[in-house]
């Protein structure tokens, strides 16, 4: 239970983040770790599209 109680209060470090004046997207303010999870996120729901909408033009052209 020490460990809720204690707690300590970071509501001021985290308004002060939320609120910067910076042009960076707060998804891309985390560091390395946050940056890579999010292009590789993104690049693989690009290959998804790419590679469906490959599939459904094979199929309109009649080759599967």
């Amino acid at each position: 239970m020490a460990g809720i109680v204690d707690k300590p209060n970071k509501v001021i470090e985290y308004q002060k983040f939320f609120q910067s004046e910076t042009s960076t997207p707060i998804w891309l303010r985390g560091g390395v770790a946050r940056k890579s999870f999010v292009y590789l996120f993104f690049g693989g729901l690009a290959v998804g599209i790419f590679g469906a909408a490959n599939s459904y033009v094979k199929m309109a052209r009649g080759k599967k």
